[in-house]
């Protein structure tokens, strides 16, 4: 009968505590669940400032003559884009440079000392990459100087272009861009007065702070 009774016990145990394991198995708390967040779409609108350099090349005319004025350009831009659709990019933009564009012949010299704009942009872009046209309002501060005489005068005229600009980072902006600039002809007070033109073109490059 001991025998029985322990034979017994023992196999009570043992059926409760697969009985309970098997019960742990059932009921074990399910994984974490993962939760995707994706990293936001990049936007290009926002204001941004930057500094630009390149090279100009012009074409001054004056008494029936036209010749060459180059050098380099360097100055500071910045504006504000807005992007009403996924890839559509609208925006204003100012920039002031200084040049080193001069050039003379027949006795003439003319050298565009610095260079402001305020321009409207449209653009397309794609994801990072911008491709954009830009045109508006160009300021030239030109100087003519003939033997014995010279003066400086602040011109205005047009000036258009087109560009492409990368976004590097989410704040920081890179970009390539062709400008042609026209001031059309004025008379210069110099003695005697010399009527003069000027039309110019600069490839410029440029690195800007998105904010």
């Amino acid at each position: 009968m001991l025998r029985m009774r322990i034979l017994g016990a023992s196999m009570l145990a043992l059926a409760v505590g697969t009985g309970a394991a098997g019960a742990a198995d059932i009921y074990a708390p399910p994984p974490p669940e993962v939760v995707y967040n994706p990293a936001p779409a990049f936007t290009w609108t926002g204001g941004y400032l930057g500094g630009l350099v390149g090279y100009g090349w012009g074409n001054p005319k004056s008494g029936g003559k036209q010749w060459d004025a180059d050098g380099f350009v360097g100055g500071v831009f910045g504006g504000y884009n807005f992007q009403p659709s996924s890839n559509v990019v609208l925006g204003l933009e100012t920039d002031i440079t200084g040049t080193g564009m001069s050039g003379k012949k027949a006795g003439v010299k003319m050298t565009d000392g610095w260079n402001g704009t305020i321009r409207a942009r449209a653009g397309l872009a794609f994801d990072r990459f911008l491709v954009y046209g830009t045109g508006g309002l160009g300021l030239a501060n030109l100087k003519v100087k003939i033997p014995g005489s010279s003066d400086t005068a602040l011109r205005s005229g047009y000036t258009v272009g087109a560009g492409v600009e990368a976004a590097l980072t989410d704040t920081v902006i890179g970009r390539v861009e062709y400008r042609y600039s026209d001031f059309g002809a004025d008379k210069y007070a110099t003695t005697p007065k010399t009527r003069a033109s000027f039309s110019s073109s600069q490839v410029l490059v440029g690195v800007g702070v998105k904010f």
